[in-house]
């Protein structure tokens, strides 16, 4: 399929569709929640820093800027097959631009649509770690949300389309470091993204037969053709919300192991955890720990358990800067992570045997019952400071109304959180 092909899907969307609604409002605020969380952590206050001195306060910046933030924090939500993460484009794109309700609701749903039609046919897990799905669609998520937003006709929406994604790969290597280049792609992809809707406005064509097969091939070993199959208007349904700040690969086991701890478990009395994955989920949960790497202590699942077992405030915990206890670090070695053929990739299932006082609990993630979405946003909502957790409560109310107002208040937060300064004891 073609680019106008795509976007000819895309336009169905019914921005007036109340389940619709009820999910990009879900999104919008949980996105809104990450930003907020991950805004005054010295890393995310770089790369703010670095976006308000290069862009001069404009939308572009402070949405691209946004847009870096709240995957920096991995604690936005993704689509587990596909790796796509499309709430960090859509929302500040399609905020940055939409002057209703309703072509706000269109902007994001088209945007998490294209997101994870891009990110399926690049190949999803399967692209990694040589391509990353998220990075490879990210300019054409903020493209597509931002053009819609901007009321771009079809072809013009199409173009943007194509101008944002001409020259992408996906491929960013491994960026060390901090800040880590590796939030600072997602951010240039927004830009990008933004750029590309813009220039699509002022009348500039790309190759509308990009998206070709051939092209998609290309992109990674695992990739196939964009079929309209992968372009599922309700795709944002798909796209889960994190209730922990984690690698999603060890997002069922960290809530199996906490279901254990709800019944009465005593961490104290625990000799091993034995977490069992689907093979494609081990790698990234697996590796050493590097507790002066943030990303291993939000990747690691021996560390999340002791976690959840000894601090469990901290799998809300964006920064990762403060020591951990000893009690544990302790426990993180009583953790062992198994591939097991027999757990479906779908999801990434996790089962976890616990052993303490020569007796076995285990239980398996997820389960019939799991926690709605709803339930983990008011939870991570409430695990903000007051004065940030109040505006966005009000906002969510007025989300939920429908109320003509909200767009401007949501792109006001935006703006001043991605504005906000460090205080001089943070900088230091």
């Amino acid at each position: 399929m073609n680019a106008r092909d795509l976007v000819s899907i895309l336009l169905a969307i019914d921005g007036g569709d109340r389940k619709l609604r009820d999910l990009v409002n879900l999104h919008t605020v949980d996105a809104l929640v990450c930003l907020a969380a991950g805004a005054g952590v010295k890393e995310a206050s770089s790369l703010l820093a670095f976006y308000r001195e290069t862009g001069a306060g404009d939308a572009i910046s402070s949405a691209a800027g946004a847009s870096a933030v709240i995957r920096f924090t991995e604690w936005d939500a993704i689509q587990v097959p596909s790796c796509a993460t499309p709430d960090a484009m859509a929302v500040p794109a399609a905020l940055a631009f939409a002057q209703d309700y309703g072509t706000y609701v269109k902007a994001v749903a088209a945007g998490h649509s294209v997101g994870v039609a891009l990110s399926e046919a690049v190949g999803g897990v399967a692209a990694l770690p040589e391509t990353w799905p998220g990075l490879f669609a990210a300019p054409a998520v903020a493209a597509v949300s931002a053009a819609i937003a901007l009321g771009l006709s079809e072809e013009r929406i199409a173009q943007a389309l194509v101008l944002a994604m001409a020259g992408c790969s996906g491929r960013n290597g491994r960026p060390s470091g901090m800040p880590s280049a590796r939030w600072l792609a997602i951010g240039e992809a927004t830009f990008k993204g933004i750029r590309a809707a813009l220039a699509a406005k002022a009348g500039i064509k790309g190759d509308l037969d990009l998206l070709s097969p051939a092209w998609m091939k290309g992109q990674a070993a695992a990739a196939g053709a964009l079929e309209a199959k992968h372009v599922d208007p309700m795709a944002i349904a798909r796209v889960g919300v994190k209730p922990f700040v984690s690698a999603r690969q060890g997002m069922n086991a960290i809530q199996a192991f906490s279901s254990l701890l709800e019944k009465g478990l005593d961490p104290d009395a625990i000799e091993t955890v034995q977490v069992f994955l689907p093979p494609v989920a081990v790698p990234v949960v697996s590796r050493p720990l590097n507790t002066e790497d943030r990303l291993s202590t939000i990747a690691h699942l021996g560390l999340q358990l002791g976690i959840a077992a000894y601090e469990p405030l901290r799998l809300m915990d964006v920064d990762r800067s403060r020591p951990f206890d000893k009690d544990v670090l302790d426990f993180a070695r009583r953790v062992t992570i198994t591939a097991d053929d027999r757990l479906a990739a779908e999801g990434w299932p996790a089962r976890v045997v616990v052993s303490e006082k020569g007796q076995t609990r285990e239980t398996v993630w997820p389960q019939n019952y799991g926690e709605s979405p709803q339930s983990a946003l008011d939870r991570k909502l409430e695990s903000l400071p007051t004065a940030v957790m109040r505006p966005l409560q009000r906002i969510e109310a007025a989300f939920a109304g429908a109320d003509l107002s909200v767009v401007a208040e949501a792109r006001g937060l935006i703006r001043n959180l991605t504005d906000s300064r460090p205080s001089e004891s943070e900088a230091a």
